[in-house]
């Protein structure tokens, strides 16, 4: 509990029952006469602390009216919640300075005895420090309720419920930190708990806000491993004039995985200016690294990376697992979509590795080169179904018709994954002679078929589906019936889905 939650009443009782307690037993048992010479030997312990008091409660004042100073806004809500530790730091000086007086003016007119003497003196210390305590806990105390000052433990808890509440949104973006909150996430990064500045620089990043990046890029030289991990990340999706040249240079750090992260953060922020830099990192030692280059030129598309990612994909001197990284280089060259990287894709449908092969497919589809259509429907027969679902995909999107009747075809797989592909890779074809086998696909006992037929018939746009789609409203699966729905409405007045 804290001090400031007691009743103020209650304080003010408490107070007054120790001061006359306290004043009963110095008073009592005092012998009569003047104070002896021995006696001014003790005046300067109760002096001082008055006066240590009284300069220690100055600076407690300062420190109020500062807090007060800080929220102008709400000077009014602000000072009640003050009032509390300002009463019971001025009961605590007031009554420690009255004890000390009246210590003062035994010793001034009494002889007390060696006992009580040292009683006294010991309760003047003791009143010292405990002024001391109560004026150092409460000002911290308010300060930390006013000023934002808070200790580490504080910070991370309230960070971290900040980062919870941002993920909690999604990507919704419905969700800001006030410019107090930024404020206090940049000034948590010099914060001396290292968790505290890696939970800081994780929110950072999660506001994606350019006027932030100064303070991550100076944490780019942070002593903990972790903290520089968590700017780099946020750089990646705060990003900044400056961010994607003090990232190229770090792609040069000895620390494989702080390259790792920079790699990554230079694909999120989509410069080209990192292509050559990400280039140089394909040749870089650690797998992971040049598995994540390849990736994030491909990311950033851009043509330029081409004939370096085509040395790579004939590249069999790679260390490691030479068949992990080509994958990698096949999705990139398939997400640029150079078509001179064909001929060098094609040979790999026929690679003894079915993941090589699938990606190979993949890629080819998203090339969309009309030259691929002939050597990807034979890999409709291979012996592996991923390969064979790959290559149904890249002929849907093709969009070439010689696919029409080799994906009809497809539709008598015992695989439901297969022809959940192909009536969707169907209806992209959007040819006339597709209606039939889709509108039998309507029946098909897995509902994910019959969801896909549906949406399929309803691009096609045929008014021959109208009849079997409206038998489709009362299907037992709700998505079938949703999807019918709108299928029907795109046939009759060339609706959108919803």
């Amino acid at each position: 509990m804290k001090l400031t939650d007691v009743k103020t009443y209650k304080l003010e009782f408490f107070f007054f029952s120790i001061l006359v307690i306290l004043s009963y037993a110095a008073l009592s048992g005092n012998g009569p006469g003047t104070g002896t010479d021995s006696m001014n030997n003790y005046f300067w312990v109760p002096s001082a602390v008055m006066q240590s008091i009284a300069a220690v409660y100055a600076v407690f004042i300062a420190i109020f009216a500062l807090s007060l100073q800080r929220n102008q806004d709400s000077i009014h809500s602000i000072a009640n919640r003050l009032k509390p530790p300002l009463k019971i730091v001025s009961y605590t000086a007031a009554g420690s300075i009255y004890l000390n007086g009246l210590v003062l003016i035994i010793f001034s007119l009494y002889s007390p005895s060696e006992v009580k003497i040292k009683l006294m003196l010991f309760t003047s210390l003791l009143s010292l420090v405990a002024s001391l305590v109560a004026i150092v806990y409460l000002s911290l105390e308010m300060l930390s309720e006013v000023s934002g000052l808070k200790t580490s433990s504080e910070k991370f808890a309230h960070l971290s419920n900040l980062l919870r509440e941002l993920e909690g949104w999604g990507s919704s973006g419905q969700m800001e930190l006030s410019a107090g909150d930024t404020e206090f996430c940049i000034q948590a990064l010099e914060d001396e708990k290292p968790e505290v500045r890696l939970v800081a620089a994780q929110l950072l990043g999660r506001l994606g806000d350019e006027q932030v990046a100064d303070a991550l890029l100076r944490k780019l030289a942070d002593k903990n491993s972790r903290v520089r991990e968590a700017a780099v990340e946020a750089l990646g999706r705060v990003g900044g004039e400056k961010t994607v040249d003090v990232l190229v240079e770090k792609l040069e750090a000895k620390d494989p995985k702080f390259r790792l992260h920079t790699v990554r953060a230079l694909a999120r922020l989509g410069d080209e200016r990192a292509v050559e830099p990400l280039v140089r990192r394909l040749d870089d030692k650690v797998l992971e690294v040049r598995i994540a280059a390849v990736e994030a030129l491909g990311d950033l598309k851009s043509r330029n990376a081409v004939d370096d990612l085509l040395k790579k994909l004939d590249d069999i001197q790679i260390g490691g697992t030479p068949a992990e990284l080509q994958k990698y280089v096949l999705i990139a060259l398939g997400k640029i979509g150079d078509k001179k990287a064909l001929d060098v894709i094609l040979p790999r449908l026929n690679d003894p590795s079915p993941e090589i092969r699938k990606h190979a497919a993949e890629a080819l589809g998203n090339l969309g080169d009309e030259r691929a259509v002939p050597y990807l429907v034979k890999k409709l027969a291979d012996l592996s179904p991923e390969v064979r679902n790959a290559s149904v995909y890249a002929l849907g999107k093709s969009g070439d018709k010689r696919a029409v009747e080799p994906l009809i075809g497809m539709l008598e797989e015992t695989d439901p994954e297969l022809r959940i592909t192909a009536v969707y890779a169907l209806g992209n074809l959007r040819a006339p002679q597709v209606v039939s086998p889709l509108i039998k696909m309507l029946d098909d006992d897995n509902p994910w078929v019959r969801k896909g037929a549906a949406y399929s018939l309803g691009k096609s746009g045929d008014k021959r589906a109208i009849e079997a789609l409206l038998t489709k409203l009362n299907d037992m699966d709700p998505e079938v019936r949703r999807v019918a729905a709108g299928a029907l409405g795109i046939i009759k007045d060339g609706s959108d889905f919803r």
